[in-house]
């Protein structure tokens, strides 16, 4: 795997043993540019890329973010590599409150950038605690992933671009190289199906379906992906031919339930879905969403940037021959030092889940 890292005047590209094809782009609307002899150039007919291994120091470097990709120098048709994008020179502020950030090509993106929290939402703060100590963009990065994740809990929904998969032991899959999160099967209920004819997925949206398989417990009965439709927002897989009536003939359905007799249908019938869930890339997130989530994780970070400042402080006096000096702050036992910016955050993200809750999932019923 292709792994990159800034040194803000130079990049040092690491690579995997082997002979690799280096090319780069510069800024989110730039061309891919080749390496060669004589420096990147625009790929075009006749140019001679040189092979590159191990370890490489990018010095051609300018003012903003470039993103690295490499293949196979020895196979055209290898799949490409990608790094994420990686700051260079003396660039300005990256991100989406910017206007000059795109997810790279190869990977999801950042649902906000570390610039974002620093120069937009968390604007005016010093990233410096009273010993000196600052915050790195690597901390920082973990609140953003965490406040995603809890504003997935929190909506029910997935953001992240995730593939769902059943059974992948069984089928040889490999977790991270061909799926992100395994699901079990769904229980079959003909009543339920042929009065609705469809099917709720535990986790939406729903990008699209690449297997949708009606099991007994020893084969595959048919696939129905052919004949569905997919409600991508909602999560609802619909078909467009209902089962056959119970008493209709279906040897599938006969060998699915024989010798048990048609009491047991239901529990001798599985669906079988693969899917790819979430958003895209990160582009494709809607903006208030982006931004409930940049305010969850602010909040995080006000709160631990409040206790680096100001830990455990109140407030103070001083008095020395007839001259006083006092000192008050709003942090308390029960309050924290940016306490204000905080609860302001906190009543936004509220009334957002509050107001959205049921745009994004279902509404939960049930009888007694």
């Amino acid at each position: 795997m292709i792994k990159a890292y800034s040194l803000q005047t130079q990049i040092l590209v690491a690579l995997p043993p082997g002979n690799y094809r280096l090319e780069r782009r510069n800024g989110s609307g730039g061309d891919w540019h080749v390496l060669t002899g004589a420096g990147y150039v625009p790929d075009h007919e006749g140019i001679t890329p040189i092979p590159v291994a191990g370890n490489f120091l990018d010095t051609e470097l300018f003012d903003g973010i470039c993103q690295y990709r490499a293949r196979n120098h020895a196979n055209n048709t290898s799949p490409w590599d990608h790094t994420g994008w990686l700051r260079c020179g003396n660039a300005e502020p990256i991100g989406y409150s910017f206007g000059n950030y795109k997810a790279p090509e190869g990977s999801w993106g950042d649902i906000i950038t570390t610039d974002d929290l620093r120069y937009t939402y968390l604007w005016g703060i010093d990233f410096r605690a009273s010993n000196g100590a600052s915050y790195t963009d690597a901390q920082i990065q973990y609140f953003i992933n965490a406040a995603l994740a809890q504003v997935e809990r929190l909506l029910n929904i997935t953001i992240k671009k995730t593939r769902i998969v059943t059974e992948p032991q069984r089928r040889g899959l490999v977790k991270g190289k061909d799926y992100d999160v395994e699901e079990s099967y769904y229980l079959f209920k003909r009543e339920r199906i042929q009065r609705n004819g469809m099917i709720k997925t535990r986790t939406r949206p729903v990008i699209s379906v690449s297997r949708l398989d009606l099991l007994n417990r020893d084969s595959t009965i048919l696939s129905l992906l052919p004949r569905s439709q997919l409600d991508k927002t909602k999560g609802l897989i619909r078909f467009f031919d209902r089962l056959p009536r119970q008493s209709d003939t279906l040897r599938a359905v006969e060998a699915a339930v024989n010798p048990y007799g048609p009491d047991s249908l239901n529990r001798n019938l599985f669906y079988a879905i693969d899917y790819v869930a979430g958003f895209e890339t990160s582009d494709d997130v809607p903006m208030d969403l982006r931004e409930i989530i940049a305010k969850y994780a602010a909040i995080h970070l006000l709160n631990n940037i409040g206790r680096g400042l100001m830990a455990g402080f109140s407030s103070s006096s001083l008095s020395m021959d007839g001259v006083s000096e006092s000192f008050s702050s709003t942090q308390c036992a029960t309050s924290a030092f940016y306490g204000a910016d905080i609860k302001e955050y906190k009543d936004d993200i509220d009334r957002f889940i509050a107001e959205n809750k049921m745009k994004f999932g279902h509404i939960q019923m049930g009888c007694l």
